[in-house]
């Protein structure tokens, strides 16, 4: 499984592929002054695009259970006192929607504290042993299912 790591930012995404050590980034307008996500298409359309640069699509992506991502964003700015549940639903579909349904269970945290890839492959590893009731955040950072 290819694990991804989403570092979100106002008007700014970096994506990283923890397997590969690809990283791939660029600035686009989907922010505004009081949400991180405000245009969520445009959001979701340029995740797809920074995805397909670090874990492009091959044939083997159309067979089912193959080709699998493992995706972790992280809301690093305009996430003060916590991100609305508005907000983080919206950074979940659009995770979703980016990775062309073959990230399942994608999963947020929101602090200002970039991770490394140790503590991001930690977090995950936490949020698939434990069951989401029973969530462990890494670092004092908040999970979001």
């Amino acid at each position: 499984m290819t694990v991804l790591y989403v570092q979100l930012y106002q008007n700014r995404m970096v994506v990283r592929n923890l397997t590969t050590r690809q990283q791939a980034s660029g600035n686009h307008v989907f922010s505004n002054q009081r949400i991180i996500i405000a245009n969520f298409f445009e959001a979701e359309g340029f995740l797809a695009h920074l995805i397909q640069q670090v874990a492009p699509r091959t044939f083997m992506h159309f067979i089912p259970w193959v080709g699998r991502l493992d995706i972790l964003t992280h809301a690093l700015e305009m996430n003060e006192g916590g991100l609305s549940a508005v907000e983080e639903r919206a950074i979940l579909e659009m995770t979703f929607g980016a990775s062309h349904g073959k990230c399942q269970y994608p999963k947020v945290i929101d602090s200002e504290t970039l991770l490394s890839d140790e503590e991001v492959l930690a977090t995950l590893r936490g949020w698939n042993e434990t069951a989401p009731h029973e969530q462990k955040p890494a670092r004092g950072t908040k999970i979001i299912s």
